[in-house]
């Protein structure tokens, strides 16, 4: 009897000790289970705080580069800061023009610029748009600058038998020499007479070096030595070569230093504002 009694107390012993060590087990693993997910929770936190804090930041910045982007735009559009995007100094005679009597806007309002340039892309138009301002043109110098004695006129060099004088120094352009934002007069080349006149042959040639000697020279820089280009100057022609304007005063009167080495005094004026 005492030995069936001892048995079962010692199988309620370790009955208890197994369900003690089960518990143990399962507060243990309750508990590792649980600050785990603390831990998992602590990290996801911190990971959502620095993320936001990195969303605020790319906030922030956007909204101070688009505060300092938009005062530099009103500032550049300013009339009297024009001279800081200006692509440089204005040629002699234009500084008292502003930019829009040259600088036009172009058709359409923004959207309709851009969509005309999708189309362009697309193969849906012969012809793209500026965005914002159009391209300066020959309309707007002969605005000021039309005269209806002037020698060699851009139209002129539309013509079929001008075409080699199209190809070789773009003869049809006001801007071909006389490119603005150079802060000279003249920009081309002084020798672009060949262009036109290499095979110049005249029956009476009043000069005393002929003008097809000077071809055959290809003395070209004199040809502006003794003739305006435009023929704007009240001038006579001079007929003895060595009394011809010399390279210098061409080169200084091109580059907008000094008067006029052909006259001072001029058919018409330039129509500046009108």
């Amino acid at each position: 009897m005492h030995s069936r009694a001892g048995n079962k107390l010692a199988l309620r012993a370790r009955i208890q000790t197994g369900h003690s060590l089960r518990g143990h087990r399962f507060f243990r693993d309750f508990l590792f289970f649980r600050n785990l997910s603390n831990e998992i929770r602590f990290a996801v936190n911190k990971n959502a705080k620095r993320r936001a804090r990195a969303r605020y930041k790319i906030l922030a910045y956007y909204i101070v580069s688009g505060v300092v982007s938009l005062a530099c735009v009103l500032v550049l559009l300013h009339p009297d800061y024009a001279y800081l995007h200006v692509n440089g100094p204005i040629n002699t005679g234009h500084d008292e023009l502003a930019c829009d009597d040259c600088h036009k806007p172009e058709r359409g309002n923004l959207r309709q610029q851009l969509q005309a340039n999708v189309q362009y892309l697309l193969g849906n138009r012969a012809k793209s748009l500026a965005v914002g301002y159009r391209a300066v043109n020959n309309y707007d110098c002969l605005h000021c600058h039309h005269r209806p004695n002037d020698r060699h006129p851009v139209s002129r060099f539309f013509a079929p038998r001008f075409r080699e004088a199209r190809e070789r120094i773009e003869a049809q352009y006001c801007v071909s020499c006389h490119l603005e934002h150079t802060g000279g007069r003249v920009t081309g080349s002084m020798s672009y007479c060949n262009a036109c006149h290499e095979k110049i042959v005249l029956e009476n040639d009043p000069i005393t070096i002929s003008h097809r000697q000077l071809a055959r020279d290809e003395n070209w820089e004199s040809c502006l030595a003794c003739h305006d280009y435009h023929g704007n100057h009240k001038m006579e022609v001079k007929r003895d070569f060595d009394t011809r304007i010399t390279r210098q005063k061409l080169q200084e009167y091109f580059a907008g230093e000094g008067d006029s080495p052909y006259s001072t005094q001029k058919f018409h004026k330039a129509r500046v504002g009108s």
